[in-house]
This record gives structure tokens, sequence and C-alpha cells, in this order.
């Protein structure tokens, strides 16, 4: 059992427009390949408009050792 199984479990129906939205958010921002797939069909299959993700900065090296 993964944590993606788990989540499309509990939307299960996805006529249920509730939480529709927020699953796919949590999909296209931490799953990956599968959530890369699912912008690819909304932003190439459905016209949608990308999604704008959030910038990451890199935090600097911290040094371990002096």
């Amino acid at each position: 059992m993964t944590s993606l199984s788990t989540l499309l479990e509990w939307q299960r129906d996805w006529a249920n427009k509730g939480t529709y939205d927020a699953v796919m958010d949590i999909v296209k921002n931490h799953y990956g390949a599968y959530g890369i797939g699912v912008e690819y069909v909304y932003t190439m299959v459905h016209g949608a408009p990308a999604t704008k993700f959030p910038e990451y900065a890199v935090p600097a090296a911290v040094p371990v050792h002096k």
C-alpha cells in the first residue's frame, strides 16, 4: 500500500467535485512521474493552462566538521 494508492482510494468517486481539485493538486505537486502525467493530460488533452508550481530554493551547504 502506498500513499498514492491510499489517496486515490479515498477519492474513490471522481465525480465527487468537492475534493477532486485538492486531490489533483496534491498529485501534481508530490507524486513525480504520475503527477507529470496528470499535468500533461490537463494541458495537452483538455487545454487547461499549465500549473504554476512553487519555486524551490536549494539550501546552502553547512559544514559539519571544523
